[in-house]
């Protein structure tokens, strides 16, 4: 997440027109007002979804579309202060429904008839209504993650989501504010910071920048190699083949331990003392050294635990691995 933020950047425009409508609306936006109609109409526009204004004497189709829609499903709304990881399965099913409306309504006249708002503007209007809970998408994140863009598509993305917020609120250990602090996005939401993030994956394309090895790395990586067993001692993750262990993670996981060749320990230690280090005294008898995770990268990673491996298993099990 972190690293999505400092990908997304700031880009400038979404927020000035943000702060325009909030300007328009005393920050709290009531579809009953005609002028609070008329800002929303544009800042859909600043967000892409190109609504065309009618001119005078037209029929103002959104305008008279957003008043009736919001006189019946307004209540259906959580409430201004609930956050996206606070949604009951109930606000979800009953959003799903006003979504599902939403996109439905007449929008504006064009040369083939009248077009409706349709899903992309109806999820940012929701998200324009409640910045707290409800995060906006487009067409690439609703077909990539859900295969569609109806309201069973919209449920499935606000409990996605969800369950996404309160995972990072959860490992942060921190309120949401505090955590968006952190991140270098005070006074957003994590309806809005997830949405960066879906919009950077699977609209663009983009990957995490994979640097820094982990524990996590060094689980796959054993686990997938043949005749590997994994088991714990005083809360230590150890991987063996048969008797001989291989490879180990310190209880804090910032640490690991490999077979390498002892008589040229002392050699990969001096070629690189940030990332190795020597063993305890006593395993410095065994081929064994330590690495500190934080300074190996996933390739340089996987290199040494297959490396030890190898040195445990017969050259006909090691010669199965390419």
């Amino acid at each position: 997440m972190r690293a999505a933020v400092a990908e997304f950047g700031g880009d400038g425009q979404p927020e000035r027109s943000w702060g325009v409508l909030s300007a328009a609306t005393g920050g709290v936006i009531d579809l009953g007002v005609s002028a609070h109609r008329d800002a929303v109409h544009v800042w859909l526009n600043a967000w892409g979804c190109r609504i065309r204004v009618p001119r005078a004497g037209e029929p103002r189709l959104l305008d008279d579309g957003l008043a009736g829609w919001w006189e019946v499903w307004r209540d259906s709304l959580p409430g201004p202060g609930v956050r996206l990881a606070g949604l009951t399965d109930d606000a979800v099913e009953r959003v799903g429904d006003a979504f599902a409306a939403l996109s439905a309504t007449a929008a504006a006249r064009s040369g083939r008839g009248v077009r409706t708002l349709g899903p992309t503007a109806a999820s940012k209007l929701l998200f324009a209504l409640r910045p707290n809970s409800l995060p906006p998408w487009d067409n690439l994140i609703a077909q990539r993650l859900h295969g569609g863009r109806d309201g069973a598509a919209y449920r499935a993305h606000l409990r996605l989501t969800r369950d996404w917020a309160a995972r990072l609120l959860a490992e942060a250990g921190v309120s949401e504010s505090e955590l968006l602090d952190g991140l270098g996005r005070p006074g957003r939401s994590l309806a809005k910071v997830l949405d960066e993030y879906c919009y950077l994956v699977f609209t663009r394309g983009w990957t995490v920048p994979r640097t820094r090895a982990t524990a996590d790395d060094v689980r796959r990586v054993a686990r997938s190699l043949p005749r590997t067993e994994e088991y714990v001692v005083r809360d230590e993750v150890r991987f063996r083949v048969g008797r001989l262990v291989y490879l180990n993670l310190s209880p804090d996981e910032e640490t690991m331990g490999f077979a390498f060749p002892k008589e040229e320990r002392e050699a990969l230690i001096a070629s690189a003392p940030h990332r190795f280090h020597a063993p305890s005294r006593s395993d410095m008898r065994f081929n064994w050294v330590c690495a500190s995770l934080a300074e190996l990268t996933v390739d340089e990673l996987e290199e040494l635990v297959v490396d030890a491996w190898r040195m445990c298993v017969p050259k006909s099990v090691a010669r199965t691995l390419s």
